[in-house]
């Protein structure tokens, strides 16, 4: 029986984590946050962001990065709103 590296299962459990903090698939959730991530995301990965809609159950960001991702962040995390001052000054 062979066995597989350790690596790859890492490297997925890291993308499963920070995918899972994204949203859900269909038409009407695709702007709600249901689990954020704890975790800060690169600046150099981020392209834009938006808030979640006012029928969401809880408030959030999404940042979208240069692959398409979409991530859900507190709103209040200071990276956060620094990131948000980047973006809005890049306009």
């Amino acid at each position: 029986m062979k066995s597989f590296p350790l690596v790859p299962p890492i490297l997925l459990a890291f993308l499963l984590s920070v995918h899972t903090s994204v949203l859900r698939d269909s038409d009407t959730e695709k702007s709600c946050c249901f689990q954020y991530s704890h975790k800060m995301i690169p600046w150099n990965w981020v392209q834009a962001y938006q808030f979640t809609q006012i029928s969401c159950p809880q408030q959030g960001v999404i940042f979208t990065t240069k692959i398409g991702e979409r991530v859900c962040v507190q709103p209040k995390e200071k990276w956060v709103q620094r990131y948000i001052s980047l973006l809005e000054a890049r306009k």
